[in-house]
Order: structure tokens, then C-alpha cells, then sequence
């Protein structure tokens, strides 16, 4: 089976090429998504809405539609490439649709993705 080296900075372990990071590093990219995006003082306000009730009911809603798979995966005929889903704004970011009530928790605007496919459209890079 191939190996490759863990994504995060510095480390040099080695890990199955279907990871991302070695067991000491498992969080590093939820940490630095957290510190760079959600808990960034410039976007505070507009992310305090995925803290909310109405936002986990909805996310809940939408993953059980989708029977907890990535969308993207599921058109590809694959298994989910990341254990963790995230439920992604399709046509609009939170941003457009804050203040706008029926777009923000419109079901259709909203899609599973796993975490790779999530980080490949809205940051574009894979791995």
C-alpha cells in the first residue's frame, strides 16, 4: 500500500495515502479552519449562525436526506472520500443569504459534501 507524509507543517510521519494526517495531527485542519474562518474577528457575526439551533436542525435535515453521503462521491459511484460531512451553501455563501431568511434555509440551496470535496470548491485545493 502507498505512503505519503501527513499534510501538517514540519511533520515527516508517514501515513496510507487515503489520510491526511498521522494520528498526533488529526485535528490540525479543523484547528486551522477555526482559526483562520470560523473564529476570525472579521467574520464573527456571520459564522455565530452555525452555532445556532435553527442551522444544526437544518444540517441535521439535509444529512438524512441524503442518507449521510457526499453528494459528490454518490454522482462519482464512490464511498465517502472523508468521514466528516459539511453542509455546503450550493449557489450562494452564508454571506449572500444571512439576512435573507428564506434563502438561508433553503433545503435546495444546500448539498452534503465530505470535507475533501467541501475544501476543493469553496477553498480550491484537493488532496
Amino acid at each position: 500500500m502507498p505512503l505519503k507524509r501527513c499534510n501538517a507543517p514540519g511533520c515527516r510521519a508517514l501515513i496510507d495515502w487515503s489520510l491526511s494526517y498521522c494520528d498526533k495531527h488529526k485535528g490540525h485542519s479543523d484547528k486551522e479552519y477555526n482559526k483562520n474562518v470560523r473564529y476570525n474577528k472579521d467574520n464573527t457575526e456571520l459564522y455565530s449562525y452555525y452555532q445556532s439551533k435553527e442551522w444544526r436542525l437544518l444540517r441535521e435535515e439535509k444529512k438524512r436526506e441524503s442518507n449521510y453521503r457526499c453528494a459528490m462521491c454518490a454522482a462519482e459511484g464512490k464511498r465517502n472520500l472523508s468521514e466528516r460531512l459539511v453542509v455546503h451553501h450550493k449557489h450562494k455563501e452564508l454571506s449572500e443569504v444571512l439576512h435573507n431568511y428564506e434563502a438561508r434555509t433553503d433545503l435546495n440551496n444546500l448539498e452534503v459534501l465530505c470535507q475533501t470535496h467541501h475544501n476543493r470548491i469553496t477553498f480550491g485545493k484537493g488532496e
